[in-house]
């Protein structure tokens, strides 16, 4: 009974299934395009939150050069390099808002040393994190076949704002 619906009496596929089964396609292949492109961003957060609750215990974040060892931005880098994406392109930085000073190379906790962002300076420690897409094509290939231009960037942008607590 199904095939009398979509095949007229000559055996052919109407037009106007035809044009069904291609906008279901069309939705579909968007749909996909969007959670790949999403579902990457949603997980970079949570690892930027991460960074950015490490940066509020220890009042910024520790690199190579304060911590030789097991720094924050170096387990941040090869996390992401786990994930599968470029650590040349991706840029990591944390200032103080107001001030603009770096917080990144401070004294790691359990240090002697007073290179940190103090509890009272009342200063606000802004982590942004810029990491290039890896799924941008998903979006975008549906859209350019019908003629459409995506507004889709590049690169992942990702802020957190945290106050340190460390004294």
């Amino acid at each position: 009974m199904r095939k009398k619906r979509y095949l007229n009496k000559k055996g052919f596929v109407s037009i106007e299934a035809i044009i069904a089964m291609v906008a279901v396609m069309f939705v579909m292949l968007l749909a996909i395009g969007f959670y790949g492109y999403l579902h990457p961003k949603i997980i970079l957060e949570k690892e930027v939150q991460s960074l950015a609750q490490k940066a509020k215990q220890q009042g910024g974040l520790t690199n190579s050069a304060s911590q030789p060892t097991n720094s924050d931005v170096s387990i941040f880098m090869a996390d992401l390099k786990g994930m599968g994406y470029d650590t040349t392109k991706v840029t990591l930085t944390a200032v103080t808002n107001p001030g603009n000073v770096n917080c990144v190379g401070v004294t790691p906790l359990g240090s002697t040393g007073s290179n940190y962002l103090s509890r009272n300076s009342k200063q606000m420690i802004v982590i942004t994190a810029k990491i290039p897409t890896m799924t941008k094509g998903g979006i975008t290939a549906p859209l350019a076949y019908f003629g459409i231009s995506s507004g889709v960037d590049d690169y992942y942008y990702i802020r957190e704002t945290v106050m340190s607590e460390r004294w």
